[in-house]
């Protein structure tokens, strides 16, 4: 018995020590493709998609990751998904930032400037709001592929996606990678309680299902196409998921 507290111990140290290492604002950070700048007094974002930088961020996925999700590796494509899913006129309970310039010939696009935080996946109204953009842009014909909560921006007018580099014109069975990465980050949020995180998932299923998420994405969340992610999470954490999911995938 003491082995196996020992063994636990170890567990959550080990966790404890990668969320400092892995912490998502330190990764943005590194691997940052924009700068905010200042044009006649007003902040605006530029983004290079030639940086070197983005094919250091996204190689990794790319190779590790393709049976899960097509990620784009060079800059034009990455351009052209963000141009697609932000110029897209029908978003409703979401906002993106306005494009003020966009040079197809270098790949740079200035956009708005959005002040606010980024989503926190400790937070049932977060969670629940999460849950409602990805359910929209699923119904709407998209799929993010990159979820982190960094990608999306609230205030107190609205929550905004500022990220969609990696979107993709929608699949079922791509939309179970954007549930699955979610659920990946609200695990991350509260490995150490694991009653918040079954409170959590169950309203963010909630949330995705009842604003017209679907239902095939939901119940594959748990498919083999999204097996090295599950790797990443918790047993319990898993098994909370599998639960929760029985309820609805019957």
């Amino acid at each position: 018995m003491s082995l196996l507290k020992e063994i636990s111990s170890e567990i959550s140290r080990m966790i404890s020590e990668l969320r400092k290492v892995f912490r998502v604002e330190s990764i943005d950070v590194l691997i940052a493709q924009s700068e905010v700048r200042e044009i006649n007094g007003v902040k605006v974002v530029m983004k290079k998609f030639t940086s070197e930088i983005g094919l250091l961020k996204w190689l990794p996925p790319a190779i590790f990751l393709k049976v899960s999700y097509p990620f784009a590796l060079t800059p034009k494509e990455r351009f052209e998904r963000e141009m697609r899913f932000m110029s897209f006129s029908g978003w409703e309970g979401f906002k993106v930032p306005r494009i003020l310039n966009a040079d197809h010939e270098n790949l740079i696009v200035i956009r708005e400037y959005v002040e606010g935080e980024p989503l926190s996946c400790d937070r049932r109204d977060n969670v629940v709001a999460l849950g409602r953009i990805l359910a929209e842009v699923h119904s709407k014909g998209f799929c993010l592929g990159d979820v982190k909560p960094t990608n999306f921006i609230t205030n107190r007018e609205a929550i905004y996606v500022i990220d969609a580099e990696q979107s993709v014109y929608f699949r079922e069975e791509l939309g179970s990678w954007d549930l699955m990465v979610a659920t990946f980050f609200i695990s991350l949020a509260n490995y150490m309680n694991i009653d918040m995180f079954q409170e959590l998932f169950e309203e963010f299923s909630r949330s995705y299902l009842e604003s017209g998420g679907l239902m095939r994405s939901y119940c594959d969340m748990l498919s083999p196409r999204n097996a090295v992610l599950a790797t990443f999470i918790p047993l319990p954490n898993l098994v909370v998921i599998s639960n929760i999911r029985k309820k609805y995938c019957q």
